[in-house]
């Protein structure tokens, strides 16, 4: 049987995820929720997939620290979606034992927002500090609050200092503008991810 751990952002996804998973059982695969909930993926919600051996889905939220660690520890999977669709799908095919999807969406960046101020031309500017990666002018973006996606979409500006930069790197401070969305706040996090063409392994 194939054991899922849900976390979403909201509880109607939970319950339209969860039927949609059950009712792809099979008499040869079972899909079983072992645990679910609101809120962004904590260390309990990875230490109860190690324990019941169950993939990790986060819809529209994120693992925090701990989580993380006892993700590399345990070696678990660890899913974020943010279609309902591309999630059924690939879960049917984990359960078929089918091939990866030819593109996936990989993080490669991560920015703690440290300060905001607002600035006439473009609105909010986020001051932050770059903590995981690389952050790319020219890479779609997601802004998380607790963990959970809050917004979706693109950088407007990225400075650091007073130069316009095409990237930043981990450890290092800048000032960062999201496209039409003013609404940043001291402690969001700015993720940055490219979507890559997977190697197809057999």
């Amino acid at each position: 049987e194939v054991n899922v751990v849900l976390k979403a952002d909201v509880q109607g996804s939970i319950q339209a995820i969860a039927d949609s998973l059950v009712k792809l059982s099979t008499d040869e695969v079972k899909v079983k929720i072992v645990g679910s909930g609101v809120g962004g993926i904590t260390e309990t919600d990875a230490t109860l997939a190690a324990a019941s051996n169950a993939i990790i889905v986060g819809f529209n939220v994120r693992a925090d620290a701990s989580a993380r660690k006892v993700v590399d520890s345990e070696n678990l999977d660890l899913r974020y979606y943010s279609v309902i669709y591309s999630l059924i799908e690939e879960v049917k095919q984990a359960m078929s034992g089918m091939l990866a999807p030819e593109f996936k969406q990989e993080i490669i960046g991560l920015a703690g927002v440290r300060d905001v101020f607002k600035s006439p031309k473009i609105g909010a500017i986020a001051g932050c500090m770059v903590t995981e990666g690389i952050v790319k002018r020219s890479a779609p973006i997601r802004v998380l609050r607790d963990n959970v996606v809050i917004y979706e979409g693109e950088l407007e500006s990225l400075r650091r200092f007073k130069d316009d930069v095409q990237e930043v790197r981990n450890g290092m401070e800048c000032g960062i503008g999201v496209k039409n969305y003013n609404d940043v706040k001291v402690g969001d996090q700015i993720e940055v991810f490219e979507t890559v063409e997977a190697q197809r392994t057999l």
